[in-house]
């Protein structure tokens, strides 16, 4: 009987632990994620959403606690007073007209931080992904590829004392220490070239 029972007792245990993985046949392993891949394929259904979704960011800066309940779409139009680039994530400031005046810092890297891109999409959700690690990669090759393709060909310098249009990603808690609202851009434009 004990014989038995040395035997059945670690046949038992490898039955409830099963060390070992089941795969079909020929099955092919997931590819891994390519994060620059689905920045590159989710960046236009993106700026549509930007486009059509943005609220006036004068709506922030009026707003009794000047946070929105999530990250969301901005646009709006202003002069471009300044140039930034004490640090990494160099931003230009611009001034905003109208009933509540304000300060929106649109940044322009070489540094883009924040999961504003990510977070402010309808489409964009968790789920979609295998970990938090991939997750991750999708917001900053999100703000990557804003910065190549949005910020890439701009002369930031040249930028100053000009009006410009934007439209962008703000995160749930907007504003800079200085006050300035952070804007990850989607699109920006000259008005003069806009006119033309």
């Amino acid at each position: 009987m004990k014989t038995i029972l040395w035997i059945a007792g670690p046949v038992a245990l490898i039955a409830i632990l099963r060390p070992w993985t089941v795969r079909p046949i020929g099955h092919a392993p997931s590819a891994a994620f390519d994060a620059g891949t689905f920045a590159a394929s989710a960046w236009p259904r993106l700026v549509r959403e930007a486009v059509q979704t943005a609220a006036d960011v004068s709506a922030i800066a009026a707003a009794a606690d000047g946070s929105p309940a999530r990250a969301r779409f901005l646009k709006g139009t202003g002069l471009v007073s300044s140039i930034d680039r004490r640090s990494r994530v160099g931003v230009i400031r611009v001034q905003l007209a109208g009933v509540t005046p304000a300060t929106v810092a649109i940044q322009i890297g070489p540094v883009m931080r924040g999961t504003a891109l990510r977070d402010a999409s309808g489409f964009i959700e968790f789920s979609d992904f295998t970990n938090q690690s991939d997750y991750a990669g999708a917001a900053n090759a999100l703000n990557d590829y804003a910065l190549r393709t949005v910020i890439g060909g701009l002369s930031a310098d040249a930028l100053q004392g000009r009006t410009i249009t934007f439209t962008g990603a703000a995160a749930k808690a907007p504003f800079r220490e200085d006050g300035a609202i952070d804007i990850v851009p989607v699109q920006l434009e000259l008005v003069e070239a806009a006119r033309k």
